[in-house]
């Protein structure tokens, strides 16, 4: 079995369950708990913290949801990842959120939030300058955090990490959105995007059991796609814990670790998407690059699509496509280089969106 193989298995473990290989002990980090500002803190510290050492520091909203197993199990699957040295040791704080979770994470009004989600004021800018003024400086005084901070969050935490970069380039060089909330005030996020800047990275992901379309938001940062800007389409993913869990190695890679760009395979994915928010059917070509570190994310923009009879249908340059007569379409999808063909077949889905 060769290498690449080996590798590829301890990354499938990973992203399956997040959890040690039973095989082989790993060392672990350390949680430690702090109150700073009004605010509870969950501190992982990694296996061999030295505190003359600087560590990257991430930190997380949603913090009671973060480590151990019925959360997001960020510690285990960090222990994991540093003991195979696919990231570097880190930091990780994770801010609990309260009462006041709608109002600390949420920068704009939206009427259906406030429905679905009771009564709050927008007060992400005040929350944020918290964070920025009192909990990162309490952080690097008392613990051997260095400079380079990232900031993550799913849902409601999803958008404020996001936004909190964008508006804070230069505490946060680094941004992940697990499902984030773009949808707030009709997508208002992307009309900010553009303040995202080269010497950041981001992520964001969603699930097509979820679905919304937050694709644009590539093309409204003026960032290059597997650059600063990362996506990964998660086929019949859904808004739980359960699967947000699965891509917390992306984040740490992302953050903490290396890839080697040029050692990958990719595949395409097709998807018939019926979203539970507009009843729409979205018909969308997903390919899915994996580098050999584990990292996962979808080549939308990045990837080149053709239609080879396009009186039949058309494919956007996001991968979404459409019939324009009921014959199946034949495309071409290139990326770096290598080509693949496939056939999107008109009967074949007509009867799955009858179905779903």
């Amino acid at each position: 079995m060769t290498k690449y193989i080996l590798h590829c298995l301890v990354v499938a473990v990973l992203l399956c369950c997040g959890r040690e290989l039973a095989s082989q002990p790993v060392a672990k980090g350390s949680v430690v708990q702090r109150s700073a500002s009004g605010l509870d803190l969950l501190i992982y510290l990694p296996p061999g913290y030295d505190n003359t050492e600087s560590y990257k520091t991430l930190y997380v909203n949603d913090g009671q949801t973060i480590f151990g197993e019925q959360g997001l199990n960020m510690d285990a699957i960090a222990d994991e990842m540093i003991a195979r040295k696919m990231i570097g040791p880190l930091i990780m704080v994770a801010i609990k959120s309260n009462k006041d979770r709608s109002s600390h994470y949420l920068p704009y009004e939206d009427a259906g939030a406030r429905q679905d989600f009771g009564d709050y004021t927008p007060r992400a800018h005040t929350y944020t300058k918290k964070l920025v003024e009192k909990i990162v400086p309490f952080i690097e005084k008392n613990f051997s955090a260095g400079k380079t901070r990232g900031i993550a969050g799913y849902s409601f935490g999803g958008l404020h990490a996001v936004w909190s970069a964008l508006n804070h380039p230069t505490v946060f060089k680094f941004a992940a959105g697990l499902s984030p909330s773009y949808w707030v005030q009709d997508f208002k996020l992307f009309t900010e995007a553009s303040k995202a800047r080269d010497d950041q990275v981001y992520y964001f992901d969603v699930g097509t059991g979820e679905w919304n379309y937050y694709v644009p938001f590539i093309s409204h940062t003026n960032q290059r796609l597997l650059e600063n800007i990362f996506y990964y389409e998660v086929k019949d993913a859904n808004h739980t814990l359960a699967s947000w869990r699965k891509r917390v190695p992306n984040i740490l890679l992302l953050f903490a670790g290396e890839t080697d760009r040029s050692q990958y395979t990719w595949e395409i994915q097709q998807e018939i998407i019926k979203s539970a928010y507009t009843g729409k059917y979205y018909l969308r070509i997903n390919p899915v690059i994996t580098y050999t570190s584990g990292l996962t994310c979808s080549l939308s923009y990045a990837a080149k699509f053709t239609v080879e009879n396009p009186a039949d249908g058309i494919v956007n340059a996001d991968g979404s496509f459409r019939f324009l007569q009921p014959n199946d379409l034949k495309v071409s999808v290139s990326y770096n280089g290598e080509e693949k063909k496939l056939i999107l077949g008109y009967d074949e889905i007509e009867k799955i969106k009858a179905r779903l």
